[in-house]
């Protein structure tokens, strides 16, 4: 069920994921890429855990970011055509993350556009319009 705390969390998911990508989209010398990273991989991470929080799936916040797309492959098995292997972050969780991003445009710029096939797909599973 998608409660109001759910839309919310997720109209500031979206909205960090845009954050991101304005950095992305500044001249290549100028990117601030822990920035973008930081920015897409809270935003992937938090629309995933929305979707889990929608279908009524208790999940922890330690999980990482392929246990918690597993879970949602789980629920749906659209969620499994998004690849995230390209995200070198994909099997430390929280705490393991803190401190350390990608240091190239190319990589968060990766994790931006996984993020967003994300995003694509939770708005449509959750029948919500950006």
């Amino acid at each position: 069920m998608v409660t109001n705390e759910i839309r919310n969390a997720l109209k500031q998911a979206i909205t960090e994921l845009s954050i991101a990508e304005f950095e992305l989209n500044r001249p290549h010398e100028d990117v601030v890429t822990m920035s973008v990273c930081y920015s897409a991989r809270h935003s992937l991470v938090t629309m995933l855990r929305l979707f889990l929080m929608s279908n009524d799936v208790d999940q922890s916040k330690g999980n990482t970011l392929k246990e918690l797309l597993n879970q949602c492959i789980s629920i749906d098995n659209q969620f499994s055509k998004i690849a995230i292997s390209e995200i070198l972050c994909n099997e430390l969780d929280h705490e393991a993350c803190d401190g350390k991003y990608c240091l190239t445009v190319d990589k968060v710029n990766e994790c931006v556009t996984v993020a967003n096939q994300f995003k694509t797909l939770v708005l449509e599973k959750l029948k919500i319009n950006e």
